[in-house]
């Protein structure tokens, strides 16, 4: 045995001196409190080949348990590794360490390499939060382990993803970027995301079972995101400062799930601070207020007629029990006509508005004003639909029929099919650019007194005369071409990782570094200079 010196213990940060001595394997189990949940086994036979050559270079730590063994405090890794090499024992520190700052200390040394995953990052400052609320706060870890407040709390809620996000981002099927975004949802609105995130798989099994599927790009997630679950406050109909709308939950504008209540988690994705996360939570205090405006109503001796300020739409299934537009005339008052009645909205943009209605249409008062439709306007929009449902039908059948035909693998007549209408779909600046990357020339035609380019001829022309392969190349190419664009208000940005194109370049293995430094050398190269004629003209032509 050999005596060193021992790292110091998060508590008190004073250097000991243990002995570092040979344990038996056998000896020794692994903490269950170990932040770490995954390991590369390729990372973990590597390390033990090199054991098996040079042995254990680095101590473990462990610490005495009741039951006369031992148990790992930092070196798990090691551990297993040594036990994959075939060896009896490993060199280890002895220290005595209380629950408390085991964890700390495993936690600690787990950052300070650099394959732990975020989501073990996460769960170790969680885990020391819940062992000890009190004496482990956002602060007080972001000071022990040298980040931000605003990085430990964003790491906090990677570890409320829901089980099925947190498999995904193991099995780094989504980057830390997708995962902090979903993190900021609630529950049910992560599984949507997830789905969401991997156009083309239905379910959560498709992701699953899919060995390398293509997610969306974080900024089209973020804006999917934005689109369908964030609600601006803004136009919220209740007020927002009242905690008795809905007791459980209190005011909106202390609530954590707002955008501007916390910064350190929506600072840097949400620009606006009024901005509901939580769909769920706004809609029980909109249907909160529809009660309370009805039982007024109600108390004021009038019988409310539930109203929605918005028209059904084809498709849309009404509920049986409110009126819509145009089945009612809103009215200045009581008394304006015999049938004048109170009424709340209870689906719409002003939901829970009071206002008077009079949904009589035959009243003399107001019919002049009615947007009600006639009879003959009714059989004529219920023969449309029917129309409508006629021609939807019939084209789903024919998709499917031709679906059902199509052969595997593609034949050229179905290449060529998609190549040109990717190609249509595309916008007239990335045609613009798929011409200039093939080098076709852009010769413009007389549709206008100045000229133009019709990109889609010239495609088509160049696509008959393509190979089967050549056209595969062209699909893939009109895939990435959006990536081309360069925002010239923001010179000189950076071509983001998460992009298609980045994404395909790692795929294919292609080093970034090299093409940039390539391009970079070529553009800084002084180009030939051609060389000058005398100004001077010989005498026959002075």
């Amino acid at each position: 045995m050999s005596r060193i010196d021992v790292i110091a213990t998060p508590k008190n940060m004073e250097t000991n001196r243990t002995l570092v001595q040979e344990i038996r394997l056998d000896k020794i189990k692994p903490s269950k409190t170990n932040p770490r949940r995954r390991m590369d086994e390729a990372a973990l036979a590597e390390l033990a080949e090199n054991i098996k050559t040079h042995g254990v270079l680095q101590p473990i730590l462990v610490r005495s348990t009741t039951a006369g063994g031992y148990e790992i405090v930092c070196g798990e890794r090691r551990w297993r590794a040594s036990k994959t090499a075939g060896k009896d024992s490993i060199p280890a520190r002895i220290v005595k360490l209380s629950d408390a700052e085991a964890l700390e200390f495993s936690v600690i040394e787990n950052l300070q390499r650099e394959e732990v995953h975020e989501l073990d990052e996460a769960l170790g400052f969680r885990a020391l939060i819940r062992q000890d609320p009190a004496r482990y706060t956002v602060e007080v870890i972001a000071a022990k382990v040298g980040r931000s407040n605003s990085y430990i709390y964003q790491r906090l809620r990677l570890a409320e993803l829901t089980p099925n996000v947190q498999k995904v981002f193991y099995e780094d099927k989504l980057t830390a970027g997708h995962a902090m975004e979903i993190a900021r949802l609630q529950p049910k609105d992560q599984e949507r995301a997830l789905q969401q995130s991997f156009p083309g798989h239905n379910t959560t099994a498709a992701i699953f079972k899919d060995k390398d599927p293509r997610s969306l790009s974080v900024r089209d997630l973020r804006d999917w995101i934005q689109r369908e679950i964030h609600l601006s406050l803004a136009n919220a109909p209740f007020d927002l400062n009242d905690a008795n709308l809905v007791p459980a939950v209190g005011t909106c504008t202390t609530c954590p799930k707002r955008s501007g209540s916390n910064p350190l988690l929506f600072a840097d994705s949400i620009p606006r601070k009024d901005v509901c996360t939580d769909r769920e939570c706004f809609n029980r205090k909109v249907s909160a207020l529809v009660q309370i405006r009805l039982k007024q109503s109600e108390e004021a001796g009038e019988k409310p007629v539930r109203v929605s300020d918005s028209f059904v739409y084809y498709g849309q299934k009404a509920q049986p029990d409110v009126v819509y537009r145009p089945d009612y005339q809103e009215v200045k008052g009581v008394g304006e006509c015999p049938t004048t009645t109170a009424a709340v909205v209870v689906e719409g943009t002003t939901t829970g508005r009071k206002l008077y209605v009079c949904n009589n249409k035959k009243c003399q008062t107001h019919t002049t004003h009615s947007l009600a439709l006639t009879t003959q306007e009714k059989a004529q929009r219920k023969k449309q639909a029917q129309a409508l449902h006629l021609q939807q039908q019939y084209r789903k059948r024919l998709l499917e029929e031709v679906c059902k035909r199509v052969p595997s693998p593609l034949s050229r007549h179905e290449l060529d099919l998609v190549a040109v209408r990717c190609f249509d779909l595309m916008g007239h600046d990335n045609q613009h650019r798929i011409l200039k990357l093939f080098a076709w020339d852009e010769t413009k035609t007389k549709t206008s007194n100045n000229g133009s380019v019709d990109f889609q001829k010239i495609a088509s022309t160049k696509l008959e005369a393509m190979t089967t392969p050549q056209i595969g190349k062209f699909l893939v190419v009109c895939s990435l071409a959006s990536d081309l664009y360069c925002p010239t208000y923001n010179a000189g940005t950076p071509l983001p990782k998460d992009s298609s194109l980045a994404r395909e370049a790692a795929h294919h293995k292609i080093n970034p570094d090299r093409i940039l430094r390539q391009v970079r050398e070529g553009l800084t190269k002084k180009p030939p200079q051609k060389k000058t004629q005398s100004k001077s003209r010989p005498a026959s032509a002075r």
